[in-house]
């Protein structure tokens, strides 16, 4: 009882600081909810019914190798886009450039398509080619890519 007597207000504060970090949980949690949740909350529900493997990219990629103008082939999946970089020849034309990224298209399922949505990305690796890259994007509605605005080589006067 001594004890108690002597420390009644170090013990009266360690309750209150208990009390307080009980409340300052749950104001935490009425302010803050589903914190736990994944950043994409429900728009990756379904994912796991249209899962794309390693091997089914990398086969895309080997199609796309076959044409000796595509020199490398890239591909990151994130949530319900799948990108696709695709380095080509510095002589390959926009056009054809073009017509390769559509090509990618027919690579996929029906299923997959109408689920992912795809960005296709074709740049060369000729820097001073500024009109590349060339960007095509394709909804899971769209038939096929819509592209980036098409740009003119430039000549970079600058800095010489």
């Amino acid at each position: 009882m001594k004890y108690f007597r002597k420390n009644k207000y170090t013990i009266f504060a360690l309750v209150i600081l208990i009390i307080l970090v009980f409340v300052g949980i749950k104001f935490k949690n009425i302010f803050v909810p589903d914190e736990g949740k994944a950043s994409y909350g429900t728009r990756l529900s379904g994912i796991e019914n249209h899962k794309i493997d390693d091997a089914d990219l990398k086969e895309i990629g080997t199609k796309l190798k076959e044409d000796e103008k595509v020199l490398d082939f890239e591909y990151k999946i994130h949530g319900k886009i799948i990108n696709l970089i695709i380095t080509v020849s510095d002589d390959m034309s926009v056009e054809d450039a073009k017509a390769k990224a559509n090509s990618t298209i027919s690579l996929f399922t029906n299923g997959e398509l109408s689920f992912y949505s795809l960005q296709v990305y074709v740049k060369k690796n000729d820097s001073k080619l500024n009109n590349f890259p060339i960007v095509g994007y394709k909804g899971t509605d769209a038939k096929e890519l819509v592209f980036s605005k098409d740009r003119e080589i430039t000549e970079n006067t600058e800095g010489e």
